[in-house]
């Protein structure tokens, strides 16, 4: 790969690395106000494993504040804020600051929390929840497949965020919401794991995802219908040759398999692995396969150049949409990834040679 590029590539994925990492400094900040708690003292504690750490805590002011300010960590978590046994759950994934408004009556089931764009999926996931139960028992909630859709589309956009993490893991009452034994939530449990195996293979809730994962087949009774009714991997919109926006979802909705791949047109490897790409998809495509390519190129107009006769999908990814990388954890070009079907199996292919066995075990 020629110089230039590899400098473009390292500015993109160090922007992608900005975009994620580099907003204000290397600390979180939570700011809180709860009306009713002026003078208690507020708890702000992490999940380890189930076991709940008091990493803080401070004294609520008379205008019903407090704030705190806690070193980064390396990978999202899910905190919380407790007074009085009354806890608000908060995801953190960099060094953002995250606000939560609360009365302390109601705090554990009304708050409103912002700040981030997890925050903004946890609050909707807290309030259709709470919604939900002022209108039936907790048992009926947990029952409830017109809500756990609604809530499924709310991350189906990022499996492997903590705001996904935060909704397999809820529970309503003494249950919890997504049942293994159900094969729609046994569908969406899957679509988390595999993401965090695919895309966050080093993250601490990885493994404790793949054995959740394990148990939850285990628990299916053959002979239940399974169909796949939600997208189970990050979706990516971005513009092709003729500047219409193309969907991976929408494509992977007309495939039997997908191939994903992330790469620099313009790279020296670039021709040899662009022809062992189209003998795969010529070999395959008659039977359902589709490859939707992301073009990286540090200049548009030469990746267009190269782009108008491909036969497949083929978009491009400028500076501006570089976060859409960021949900593949692509850290080098090119990258492949092939999707099956269902949409539950997302599989890295870590060396080019082996793309046509890997097509053929999903067709």
């Amino acid at each position: 790969m020629n110089r230039s590029i590899l400098h473009s590539i390292a500015a993109m994925l160090c922007a992608i690395t900005l975009l994620a990492s580099c907003t204000s400094g290397d600390k979180w900040h939570v700011k809180a106000t709860i009306d009713g708690a002026e003078g208690k003292t507020a708890l702000l504690e992490v999940s380890d494993n189930g076991r709940w750490i008091i990493l803080d805590s401070a004294t609520i002011d008379k205008s019903g504040k407090c704030s705190f300010g806690v070193k980064r960590s390396e990978f999202p978590d899910i905190y919380r804020l407790t007074v009085d046994s009354r806890s608000v759950y908060f995801p953190i994934d960099s060094t953002e600051t995250v606000t939560i408004d609360a009365k302390l009556a109601d705090m554990d089931t009304r708050s409103v929390i912002s700040g981030s764009a997890s925050a903004d999926k946890i609050n909707q996931i807290n309030s259709s929840i709470t919604e939900a139960l002022s209108v039936e028992a907790p048992v009926g909630v947990v029952n409830d497949s017109i809500l756990k859709r609604h809530l499924a589309t709310l991350v189906q956009d990022d499996w492997s965020g903590i705001a996904a993490y935060y909704l397999i893991n809820k529970s309503v009452g003494d249950r919890m919401l997504y049942n293994p034994a159900i094969a729609f939530d046994r569908g969406i449990i899957s679509a988390v794991a595999n993401a965090y195996i695919n895309f966050k293979p080093d993250d601490p809730r990885t493994k404790l995802l793949e054995n959740m994962a394990i148990t939850s087949r285990r628990a299916y009774t053959p002979g239940t219908p399974v169909k796949a009714l939600e997208i189970y991997f990050p979706e990516i919109n971005l513009k092709d040759f003729y500047r219409k926006e193309q969907s991976l979802s929408e494509l992977w909705k007309n495939s039997k398999v997908i191939v994903l791949n992330f790469t620099a047109y313009t790279a020296d490897e670039s021709p040899a692995f662009q022809l062992q790409l189209g003998e795969t998809f010529k070999k395959y495509h008659d039977r359902g396969l589709n490859i939707y390519q992301v073009a990286c190129d540090p200049e548009e107009y030469r990746w267009r150049m190269a782009a108008e006769n491909i036969p497949w999908t083929a978009v491009y990814c400028p500076d501006s949409e570089a976060a859409q990388m960021l949900r593949y954890n692509v850290t080098a070009l090119p990258t492949t990834f092939v999707i099956d079907g269902s949409g539950e199996h997302i599989e890295r292919v870590e060396d080019i040679s082996t793309l046509d066995a890997i097509v053929a075990k999903y067709l």
